[in-house]
């Protein structure tokens, strides 16, 4: 968003694409078309969705999490297969298609060890996230969601708890799909939580007790769901 709007502001003029998964949170879809009716129209541009056919190559261009349901798989940390199929090589498609030969990535200042041979504005501007916030509300508009898939195994405890509370329909289609994965893999137990120690159904079984179940990290999600006034 924000490198989308310094780019902009400057006097660029390109395409702005988003690989679609289809199992991003009902906020980010709903943010992406007020941004782009609101802020991008007003400027001649628009958002190139890429998603099913012919970009995403698989089961019909199903969306992730309807593959995932086809093939009785979930997505793994140790390999991350969804990123490339639905993502890296959809893009990677559309330029070649297109003839567009480098491609800008939104990563912010305080990342900047990660894919160092890659163009990123940001970077080069030396914009946090912090800063990307402030970008984004010198428009005028609101700061969206992280971004990010809701059967993505790499979520914070608050994160799956936040998707129980809001979207208790998606977060029993996300635990039946971790169960019927469990299933079909005999040799190993399979689990959207990296550590494999626990399963959705897990997490949803401590929500309901009321239990604490956080990362040791995620002080985000502690200071949401701290259990008492005192805060400790």
């Amino acid at each position: 968003m924000a490198m989308t709007i310094l780019l902009v502001n400057k006097g660029w003029r390109g395409p702005i694409v988003f690989c679609d998964t289809g199992t991003e949170h009902p906020e980010t879809y709903c943010y992406m078309d007020a941004f782009e009716r609101d802020w991008l129209n007003p400027r001649e541009l628009e958002i190139t969705r890429l998603r099913g056919m012919p970009w995403q190559r698989y089961k019909d261009g199903l969306s992730l999490i309807e593959y995932c349901e086809a093939a009785n798989v979930i997505p793994l940390a140790a390999v991350r297969w969804c990123t490339a199929r639905w993502k890296v090589e959809p893009i990677q498609r559309w330029m070649k298609e297109n003839g567009v030969m480098i491609d800008l990535i939104g990563i912010a200042a305080d990342e900047s060890q990660r894919m160092r041979q890659r163009c990123r504005p940001l970077c080069d501007w030396f914009v946090t996230r912090q800063g990307c916030v402030e970008v984004i509300q010198a428009e005028g508009l609101d700061v969206p969601r992280k971004s990010g898939c809701y059967i993505c195994p790499f979520q914070r405890v608050s994160q799956w708890r936040e998707l129980w509370e809001r979207y208790p329909e998606v977060f029993e289609r996300v635990a039946q799909l971790e169960e019927n994965a469990q299933h079909r893999r005999t040799e190993r137990y399979a689990t959207l939580d990296p550590s494999g120690k626990r399963s959705v159904r897990d997490l949803e079984r401590g929500f309901v007790a009321q239990e604490t179940l956080f990362d040791p990290e995620d002080w985000e999600g502690l200071l949401r769901y701290k259990p008492c006034l005192c805060g400790i």
